[in-house]
């Protein structure tokens, strides 16, 4: 194949072959969400929910439901190729495995694993061929850096190629099925629904050079509730092709009523309008309505023709835990209406080939600037995906309590979280890169809840005792969970007391100074007080005067697991870049003696950091603790963000090069036995004791953290320990892509030698983007 062939698997891509077998990686505890089988590129936009079209076919995974997730596969949901040769008998096949429910049995089901690659937001499935005839797919959701309209419309595009290989012409039909899901999204449930929604029927909708299928459901509003709306399923093709559709069929029966008449005459069936669906009795479902297109092509030995599927879909509503309702960003663009299906339809078959090259010069970019291995801009673009998977919301200013539009992505689907700020630190530089507006809208949520506090009381997990909900100038958490009021009801979060962490207030700050870097002075001075706030708040935890802020005992930072006390690697680290950015905000709000104050506090920390924390061969965790002789993965990570972000540098490089050395020896070729860099070793026995899961003390100490290793590689690499950073990421993608298949579900962590990991769809391994060549 040529380069230029949008069907080409670009060398970066991660790839799978025809007939491959998955690994399957387990959830190391019970309860937690499990790990799928069939992995995939999402499809979707930025806060519209989305889906994944698996690497078997199937559509496996669902993020519609606003900061909710479901895994459930529903084979009614895929695509079919039929073959006729002149005086022979017709073959057809379901693009999917056969499914275990019993559904759909009169289908014929492709029985061997198509050829997979995925790019985000690309993906390409090459099925095996069907009577001579190859089919190829190339899937993606318009998700183009820098282009906001695009990027958060709720549409899936599927051009096909079809090829006769063989020395005889052929009539040959590509099908598109998909159920009415109205209804289904609704509810934070994680599996199918037990039958279809009452009130759903469907109706044939007009496309240029094609046709389609509107989904709908009857209102009971002019602006429908979660999970109500318009799907809409389509084809078009050049011209020369025969379109059909079935308006409606049973897409929870045997298929009977599709199959037969697809198989012999290669159209969708005729079946007439369909039906509205009733509540039905509990012991028998109501039939569940789905519909079809197709196109029908005559093609002679040796053509290749192409079509153009797409899946839309308008719930312009979500609601979170406590009931309050906000509306999708794309609705600003769009209307509230749920009724616009078939307009983005239209826009998207007029659209696709703009948005494919736009795509495919992101990639072209990319890759060149790092590298066409998988394991560098492969793994670096494909971590993209939690900008549509993370449980994404985007919301529009309309009917907000504060006049705003919100962005948020979830620390993960088991601690459900948005934008958990020790997380965000990590990944906002990504989402910065390509939408710095909305990194932006996210440090103006943290500044409007650090200043004022909230008196309300959480439990805590822990300890039992009781917290303040949000307390004044120490910098919330988290900005709240699904499950109870986001963005208006902030620190979800109970494990700990969020509210005694040192390193939060110092996050907001360099997140205030990185994000600035995009925005107007305007923006930096309206968020300067909330930054003096959060120095001044931290100022009380020097108790020595030393310049340096010390940890109490506890766990009070990102590693909530792990008790520091006294000065701390981590902490104070972020501590002087904090400083040194609070300086530079507070010179241009002119306030230079404030500045000058800072400096010179940033500077005397420095000193101590370095002749309290430094053992001659790596920076302590801590200087009174007993973890305090660890080798610690991110000891280094302030003073990385601080020459990242040209803040100047904290430690000598000598004894930044020593400290990542004996890093990579210790945590990563000996602990980790080379497949990626444990978060601590040399943990003393007493310390060990200290730990909370004592049924499995590897939590955050002998886990491997893809994201905190992310973060150790490109701190290599700002050292100039590029060979070695190179490696840890070939071991990276290794683990992650061939071994654990844990692509475009990313764990927070994943145990040497054992399949087995925890916290899938993690935000931290956003710092894959923190490759050096990207910055």
């Amino acid at each position: 194949m040529l380069r230029n062939d949008p069907f080409f698997l670009p060398p970066a891509s991660l790839r799978r072959p025809s007939g491959h077998a998955l690994q399957s990686s387990s959830a190391k505890m019970k309860r937690l969400f499990k790990p799928l089988s069939a992995t995939g590129v999402p499809l979707g936009g930025l806060g519209t929910g989305g889906m994944t079209r698996a690497s078997d076919g199937r559509f496996s995974r669902w993020t519609v439901k606003g900061g909710g997730v479901a895994s459930f596969a529903m084979p009614c949901n895929g695509f079919l190729v039929r073959v006729r040769r002149q005086n022979g008998r017709p073959v057809a096949a379901a693009l999917q495995p056969e499914p275990e429910s019993g559904e759909l049995e009169s289908f014929e089901f492709e029985r061997a694993v198509p050829e997979w690659g995925g790019l985000f937001p690309f993906s390409w499935h090459r099925h095996a061929p069907l009577a001579g005839v190859e089919a190829e797919c190339l899937s993606f959701s318009p998700v183009i850096p820098r282009d906001l309209s695009c990027s958060m419309l709720p549409v899936a595009l599927f051009k096909w190629r079809l090829t006769n290989t063989s020395d005889l012409a052929a009539d040959v039909s590509l099908a598109f099925t998909f159920a009415n899901l109205n209804g289904w999204f609704g509810s934070f449930h994680e599996d199918r629904p037990s039958r279809v929604a009452a009130g759903c029927f469907n109706r044939p909708a007009e496309v240029p050079g094609g046709t389609g299928v509107i989904l709908d459901r009857r209102r009971t509003a002019d602006e429908p509730p979660e999970g109500t709306g318009e799907w809409a399923i389509a084809v078009s093709a050049d011209a020369a092709a025969v379109f059909s559709r079935t308006v409606c069929f049973d897409g929870a029966g045997n298929g009977d009523e599709f199959w037969g008449g697809f198989l012999e005459t290669g159209d969708a069936p005729d079946r007439g309008s369909g039906w509205v669906t009733e509540s039905g009795f509990r012991e028998t479902p109501p039939a569940h309505p789905a519909a079809a297109v197709s196109v029908r092509v005559s093609m002679m030995p040796g053509e290749s023709r192409e079509m153009l599927a797409t899946l839309a879909w308008d719930l312009p509503r979500i609601s979170f835990g406590q009931g309050r309702t906000w509306f999708r960003g794309y609705t600003d663009e769009w209307s509230r209406n749920g009724r616009n299906a078939e307009r983005i339809t239209e826009l998207a078959h007029r659209s696709a080939p703009d948005w494919e090259r736009r795509i495919s010069e992101w990639h072209g970019h990319t890759t060149k600037v790092l590298g066409s291995a998988p394991h560098r801009a492969g793994v670096t673009i494909n971590e993209s995906y939690f900008l549509v998977d993370g449980l994404t919301v985007l919301t529009s200013a309309h009917g907000s309590p504060d006049g705003r539009q919100h962005f948020g992505i979830i620390e993960c689907h088991d601690y459900a979280l948005y934008n958990t700020l020790d997380l965000w630190i990590y990944a906002g530089e990504a989402v910065a890169r390509f939408f710095p507006e909305l990194a932006a809208s996210v440090a103006r949520d943290y500044a409007d809840f650090l200043v004022p506090g909230d008196p309300g009381r959480r439990r805590h997990g822990q300890e039992k005792n009781l917290f303040p909900i949000n307390l004044g100038s120490a910098c919330p958490h988290d900005l709240g969970g699904p499950g109870e009021d986001p963005f208006v009801t902030p620190n979800s979060y109970t494990y700990r007391d969020g509210t005694l962490w040192k390193d939060l207030n110092c996050d907001f700050v360099l997140c205030v100074y990185r994000e600035g870097r995009h925005m107007d002075a305007d923006w930096r001075l309206r968020l300067f007080p909330a930054v003096r706030a959060a120095i001044d708040h931290l100022q009380q935890f020097d108790r020595d005067g030393d310049g340096l802020i010390e940890n109490d005992g506890i766990p009070d930072q990102t590693f909530d697991n792990i008790p520091m006390t006294g000065p701390s690697s981590y902490c104070g680290g972020l501590w002087i870049a904090a400083l040194l950015a609070a300086a530079e905000l507070a010179e241009e709000a002119g306030a230079a003696c404030l500045a000058e104050d800072w400096k010179k506090q940033a500077d005397r920390a420095a000193v101590a950091y370095n002749e309290r924390l430094f053992n001659g061969k790596w920076f302590r965790v801590d200087t009174d603790g007993p973890f305090s002789d660890a080798c610690f993965i991110e000891q280094l990570f302030g003073p990385f963000l601080a020459r990242r972000l040209g803040l100047g540098d904290i430690v000598p490089r000598s004894s930044a090069e020593s400290a990542l050395r004996t890093i990579y020896e210790r945590n990563f070729l000996k602990a980790g036995g080379g497949e990626g860099a444990v978060s601590l070793t040399g943990i003393p026995d007493d310390a060990m004791a200290l730990l909370p899961h004592q049924e499995d003390t590897s939590f955050q100490t002998a886990e491997i953290q893809p994201g905190f290793n992310f973060s150790y590689a490109a701190q290599l690499e700002a050292w100039g320990l590029s060979s070695e950073a190179d490696l840890l990421r070939r071991a990276l993608c290794r683990e992650l892509h061939e071994k654990r298949n844990l692509v475009f579900q990313t764990p927070a962590a994943f145990d040497r030698g054992r399949l087995t990991c925890r916290a899938v769809l993690n935000m931290r391994p956003l710092a894959a983007w923190w490759i050096a060549e990207a910055s």
